[in-house]
């Protein structure tokens, strides 16, 4: 599928296929949700996108099939929306984890079960973050392994079980905060990482007979880096690395998907995004290109059940031949005696083998129970874990809203609209300094200024200083340090000393853009 974005006046339009799909051409209903403008326009919902895609990702994962999504096009081409979404209008993930529940909650046979299983991970720079981890682990990468039974994959990755939509909605909530932390400190985007969201789901079937068997269902659902051209964007140092970083990434798939033309382990979806601006033309045909090769992939991917566990299959196979060792072979002489009928020795046959069976189906139907238990364990630890940062989350929620009704605070912008408005430094006391390094003790000469710590290229250690004034402290004015002037910006004008700032002035401190506004509710926010 490919999904059309307009750039605005970038260029002039390309001609629309009959099977694009556009992000423009849209109108707002009264909750914010974009439809299509009309009977004429080619806007793709993301119901729309769903519908097309996401119900065929859902089918065969209940059929026991891998499955995986990926979304891949330039920078600015839609891909976050489609995958993710943005406010009203979430992504297909989001849709698929709902609508996964919803099919859950449908079923009606007692013999069959269900355990989902959620992980988040980001790619950038070729280095691994999980984004469920607990506590900081900034600076801590996982490594990708390989092993003969599980293939590649994520070594010591957080897996959690879910056992509704809303625990997944707090985990990618845990997530995206992480995401945006990480992004802050490498002074990095959401476009410039690989972002997965990888969902386990297992079927059992017959928990209480012999017959038991699993399907497991590994689904992958993927927001791939923009790929993009140096020459375009003028990228240099930092920014050119990410991007060479991405290209030898995407390249590298690209590679994979020419080489392995038959692939007979998961059924695989691609979203090519794509603009019909002229001066995004190469990209363009690039990635159409890219979904060329794609589209030659040959799918055989095979259902993947198997029995309960291997212990339970080791069993089983001792049930059937205990049972014809019985049938074949005599009796142990302490069971029988001489004097004992044909008939007796039969009778005495079949009772130990009904024995036998009753007691291998009372060992399988343990160890099921068991392997239940251990999932109902992990998935109990896990609510409580999310229950316990549930109320951490809402009582800093509640002295966020007391807060933001009297203080001024510094709140993180993003060209993601996911990333911003997630990290918030509150402006408390009456003096706070911006810069990489605070100065020591010996060093300062105002003990009162508290200091926010950012990272980033042009920043100077002690870079800022915010000063409120007037008797509620709405007015904020912010005071240069010598040598900083020319990495301070506030509305893209240079401060050569100090000034007062106004709602909504925005500010650069070196590489960080800032947006304020004082007043009741209003805010003081940073943009990485």
């Amino acid at each position: 599928m490919c999904q059309l974005r307009v750039i605005g006046q970038k260029g002039e339009l390309c001609c629309y296929c009959l099977f694009l799909r556009s992000h423009d051409g849209y109108r707002a209903d009264s909750d914010g949700v974009l439809l299509p403008d009309g009977p004429t326009s080619r806007y793709a919902s993301q119901q729309m996108v769903f519908d097309d895609l996401g119900k065929g990702v859902l089918d065969n994962a209940f059929k026991g099939y891998a499955c995986s999504l990926f979304a891949y096009g330039q920078t600015g081409s839609g891909k976050s929306y489609s995958i993710m979404g943005y406010g009203p209008n979430r992504g297909i993930v989001p849709i698929i984890c709902e609508e996964l529940f919803r099919r859950i909650g449908q079923n009606s046979d007692k013999d069959k079960k269900f355990q989902v299983t959620f992980s988040m991970m980001e790619i950038y720079n070729e280095q691994i973050r999980d984004l469920l981890s607990k506590g900081q682990s900034d600076g801590k990468y996982l490594q990708l392994r390989q092993s003969p039974d599980n293939g590649f994959y994520v070594q010591s990755l957080t897996q959690v079980p879910v056992g509704s939509f809303k625990e997944i909605e707090q985990r990618m909530d845990q997530g995206t905060a992480k995401r945006t932390i990480a992004a802050t400190n490498m002074n990095a985007t959401s476009s410039r990482a690989h972002t997965m969201v990888t969902l386990i789901f297992d079927q059992f079937q017959g928990s209480e007979n012999t017959n038991g068997s699993r399907k497991r269902s590994v689904i992958n659902l993927i927001d791939l880096a923009g790929s993009e051209r140096a020459g375009l964007t003028g990228a240099t140092g930092d920014r050119l690395k990410e991007g060479a970083n991405i290209n030898r990434s995407l390249s590298a798939l690209g590679n994979v998907i020419s080489v392995h033309s038959c692939v007979v382990l998961t059924k695989t979806i691609m979203i090519a995004a794509i603009s019909p601006a002229d001066i995004n033309y190469h990209e363009t045909l690039s990635t159409l290109r890219y979904a060329d090769r794609a589209k030659r992939i040959k799918n055989k991917a095979i259902i993947n059940e198997d029995p309960m566990e291997k212990l339970i299959r080791e069993l089983k196979e001792e049930n059937e031949r205990l049972k014809k060792s019985l049938q074949t072979t005599e009796l142990p002489a302490s069971v029988v005696t001489k004097d004992m009928s044909s008939e007796e020795i039969e009778k005495v046959r079949r009772q130990l083998r009904e024995e036998m069976t009753e007691k291998m189906n009372a060992n399988l139907a343990e160890l099921e129970a068991q392997n239940q238990q251990t999932y109902e364990r992990k998935l109990a630890q896990a609510r409580k874990e999310a229950a316990e940062m549930a109320i951490q989350s809402l009582s800093k929620e509640d002295k966020t809203e007391n807060l933001s009704k009297n203080k001024p605070y510094l709140s993180n912008l993003n060209e993601d609209p996911q990333l911003s408005g997630v990290i918030r430094h509150f402006l408390v006391h009456k003096t706070t300094g911006i810069g990489r390094k605070p100065p020591t003790e010996a060093d300062a000469k105002d003990q009162k200024v508290h200091w926010v710590t950012l990272q980033g290229l042009g920043l100077a250690d002690q870079h800022a200083l915010l000063i409120r004034h007037g008797k509620t402290g709405a007015e904020v004015e912010l005071r240069v340090a010598p040598g900083a002037s020319k990495m301070t910006k506030v509305n893209g004008v240079p401060v050569k000393e100090s000034i007062t700032l106004q709602n909504r002035d925005r500010i650069l401190f070196g590489r960080f853009i800032s947006r304020h506004r004082v007043c009741c509710d209003c805010v003081l926010i940073v943009v990485s």
